[in-house]
């Protein structure tokens, strides 16, 4: 798709919902997609309090009162929620955004795209956390924003990476997960980060023993996971001009979730995962933390529920 056609995609998005109103019919269908049901106590009935700028729907059994962005991740936010609808569209796109561009197209602050941007991402990671690799498992390691140097140190900007995928039926990965790992356990750039914590979080355990460890060189390398690293480096440098280790995790979960669904259909799902995904706010999105421990712990405690539930 051209530049052109996008514009004109985008503009005809935004013919539709140009205000607020525009976009609560489509919220509650996908918050209650069978209908109204209380947050408290699952009543199926409710009042509708318009006085608002946002409609508010209070329970007829035990008067709790509940927002349409209530438990999203537009809880909190005073960002129109047409701003909302065309970011999220926005990030639907082949082409993505990042927030400089996000802020121009929907007319808001850098602040407040660069926030919009990350709470988008936030979905994303938290449908990812879900994702349990199953059949014939093939895991890798590699290296975002590899540097073409004989040097054995690790450059300041290189991270090591591992990328496990599910096969399809041609053998080429189908749905896969790319996690980032701690460099202070390696060696040199040419040591491998210790796969067993990987398989155990993010494959399935009846497929564990399916599942096939090769490294990023030698004779045994798989090539497409092994080069992953290059993709993702190219991509995250095409649309964000880089990014450092401190919210890396965050955007290879956003690539994941490109790679493992269809573009056709991909703005509904983005918005339906938005809207079941928990508010993050702005000082929690900028306190220093390793994101690849949180999104592992994030993973192993969606796990440990699955498990149990079942």
């Amino acid at each position: 798709m051209s530049l052109k056609e996008a514009a004109e995609k985008f503009q005809k998005f935004c013919s539709i919902y140009k205000e607020e109103a525009d976009c609560f019919p489509v919220l509650f269908e996908l918050k209650w997609p069978d209908g109204f049901r209380c947050p408290r106590c699952n009543h199926p009935h409710a009042y509708l309090i318009s006085t608002r700028r946002i409609p508010l729907y209070e329970c007829r059994s035990c008067h709790t009162q509940t927002s349409l962005i209530s438990g999203t991740i537009m809880e909190g936010s005073r960002t129109p929620l047409h701003r909302w609808f065309q970011a999220i569209f926005l990030h639907a796109q082949p082409r993505c955004v990042n927030a400089r561009q996000l802020s121009e197209a929907i007319q808001v602050t850098y602040k407040t795209a660069w926030l919009i941007c990350h709470k988008i991402r936030r979905a994303m990671t938290a449908k990812e956390s879900n994702r349990l690799l199953s059949g014939v498992v093939r895991v890798s390691d590699t290296i975002y924003c590899k540097r073409l140097t004989p040097s054995f140190d690790w450059h300041k900007q290189e991270q090591s990476l591992l990328v496990g995928a599910s096969d399809a039926e041609d053998g080429t990965p189908d749905t896969l997960v790319i996690k980032l790992q701690s460099k202070a356990p390696l060696k040199d750039k040419y040591d491998c980060p210790d796969p067993a914590p990987f398989i155990r979080d993010h494959v399935h355990p009846d497929d564990v023993k399916n599942v096939i460890v090769t490294r990023r060189y030698g004779r045994n390398m798989n090539k497409k996971l092994a080069w992953m690293g290059y993709d993702v480096t190219w991509w995250i440098g095409r649309t964000f001009l880089g990014i450092g280790p401190k919210h890396l995790q965050a955007y290879l979960d956003q690539f994941c979730y490109y790679y493992n669904r269809g573009r056709s259909t991909l703005y509904i799902q983005l918005l339906a995962d938005c809207i079941h995904s928990s508010r993050i706010t702005y000082p929690e999105l900028t306190k220093t933390a390793d994101h690849s421990s949180r999104s592992n712990r994030l993973t192993r405690a969606s796990r440990e529920s699955s498990l149990k539930l079942g």
